[in-house]
């Protein structure tokens, strides 16, 4: 039997196993809303659904993240130590949605 590895386009060229991603999706998207996640795997997330990363400038801490194939859309996160709150991995969560609906095709 053959076993396939479905791979996805992140960043920079970067290809990176997709179910990895899935699983940490389903983690940010729990009822009720976790804390303590890491902004490291929001950032990956997003990254693994195509978004880019602009850094703060002037020592702020909020990182925007934007979608270069989606018009006039962005979401903000603020970096709080090395967690998120819950109202970010909420706006990570919708952000990935909208990807899909949008660009994938409502998988």
């Amino acid at each position: 039997m053959v076993s396939y590895v479905v791979l996805y386009k992140y960043g920079r060229g970067n290809f990176l196993e997709m179910s990895r991603y899935e699983k940490l999706y389903e983690k940010f998207n729990r009822t009720p809303t976790p804390t303590g996640l890491r902004f490291d795997d929001a950032k990956n997330l997003l990254f693994a659904y195509g978004f880019d990363m602009r850094q703060p400038s002037g020592g702020s801490s909020h990182y925007i993240f934007f979608h270069p194939r989606i018009d006039n859309y962005h979401i903000t996160i603020a970096k709080d130590g090395n967690k998120i709150k819950p109202h970010y991995v909420r706006e990570t969560v919708k952000a990935v949605d909208r990807v899909k609906e949008e660009l994938i095709g409502g998988e």
